[in-house]
């Protein structure tokens, strides 16, 4: 396939993603976790938004007259940071939906600890230090709800003790995170090194720089082409599963799952 359909598929999965997006998110506003499944949903189609828009081309023109350019790197860690997301809404959510409750508050209780981590012990000013002492309560609170939910699923202390101390995802790194989703594993176990790789600034990420820059049998737009095929595998994911967790009756952008469906399953067939 060339790559103006797949910058097709794009626009057309982003376009539907959005409306779903737009349609519908009011609906998960009146619960904390829905609240939760409701930013991480934002903060995946803001990435990638800005992914498309750098994907656009950049440029230092402000500075410099035509500087005008692709800036792979950044668009790769924009689609990187949404596949994250993806993955995070996933557990949260949707793999083991009798979990939700106990993954949730493992997931604040990580996020509110790092922050207390974070803040230096002395010289804090009024403020965070109050804000510190609360959040220390919040979190101790957090942990009190996690011992008596995973009490009431019965669920082995070994693994609670393990997600108190190392995080939310109990030691899983994003791999083994993506091989328990609904994305194939050949994409996970491929891709998301690939954009690892762009992410840091070892030697690896300076020598795809350098193949970017110097290949001459790839072409400009065949590089933009498998950027859009792999976002556009991960929006048709999320779109599915997001209609899956919002129960919004008669609502059109729900509806149009089944065009969705007719992209996974081509997705399906080249992944497996």
């Amino acid at each position: 396939m060339g790559g103006n359909l797949h910058k097709k598929e794009f626009l057309s999965l982003r376009k539907k993603a959005i409306i779903l997006f737009d349609d519908t998110f009011s609906s998960h506003l009146s619960t904390e976790e829905g609240r939760i499944f409701y930013l991480l949903s934002k903060k995946l189609l803001n990435h990638i938004n800005s992914f498309y828009t750098v994907l656009n081309g950049t440029n230092f023109n402000d500075v410099v007259e035509n500087s005008e350019q692709i800036d792979h790197s950044s668009a790769k860690i924009l689609l990187r940071a949404s596949f994250e997301s993806y993955l995070v809404m996933n557990h949260l959510f949707f793999e083991k939906p009798n979990l939700t409750e106990i993954r949730v508050l493992l997931y604040k209780h990580t996020g509110l600890k790092e922050r207390q981590d974070k803040l230096p012990d002395k010289n804090l000013n009024f403020d965070l230090n109050a804000k510190k002492k609360e959040e220390s309560e919040l979190i101790k609170a957090i942990e009190a709800s996690i011992n008596n939910v995973s009490a009431s699923l019965d669920l082995e202390q070994k693994y609670i003790r393990k997600a108190l101390k190392e995080g939310w995802s109990a030691g899983n790194g994003w791999i083994q995170l993506g091989r328990k989703s609904s994305l194939a594993n050949s994409y996970v176990e491929t891709v998301y090194p690939y954009l690892c790789g762009y992410s840091h600034s070892g030697y690896e990420s300076l020598m795809q720089l350098a193949s970017d820059e110097n290949s001459r049998n790839v072409t400009c737009r065949d590089k933009q082409s498998i950027l859009y095929f792999y976002a556009s595998y991960l929006l048709a994911n999320f779109c599915k599963l997001y209609c899956s967790h919002t129960k919004v009756a008669d609502n059109e952008s729900v509806k149009k799952i089944g065009e969705i469906e007719m992209f996974l399953q081509k997705y399906r067939n080249i992944y497996s």
